[in-house]
């Protein structure tokens, strides 16, 4: 597992995570489905208007609205599989 902080990119990549990807997020698959900005509108919606974060559909049901700036990991979940 790598010591990487979540952001709007998946981990060690440059490659922007959007709405609807197939998301492996610390060893656990799920859907995303909403990616909250900072300082946006979507993002003070959800409450994480100063962080941003990533909204997760979980396959074992849980949703989870996951702030940029913690220490999770985020990859394509087609590259675990």
């Amino acid at each position: 597992m790598s010591d990487e902080m979540l952001g709007p990119c998946y981990t060690d990549s440059s490659i922007a995570i959007k709405r609807g990807d197939r998301v492996n997020v610390d060893g656990e698959k799920g859907q995303i489905g909403e990616v909250c900005l900072p300082h946006t509108e979507l993002a003070r919606d959800y409450s994480c208007e100063e962080t941003g974060g990533l909204l997760v559909q979980f396959d074992d049901g849980i949703l989870a609205l996951l702030p940029f700036g913690f220490w999770h990991w985020a990859v394509r979940s087609d590259q675990n599989e």
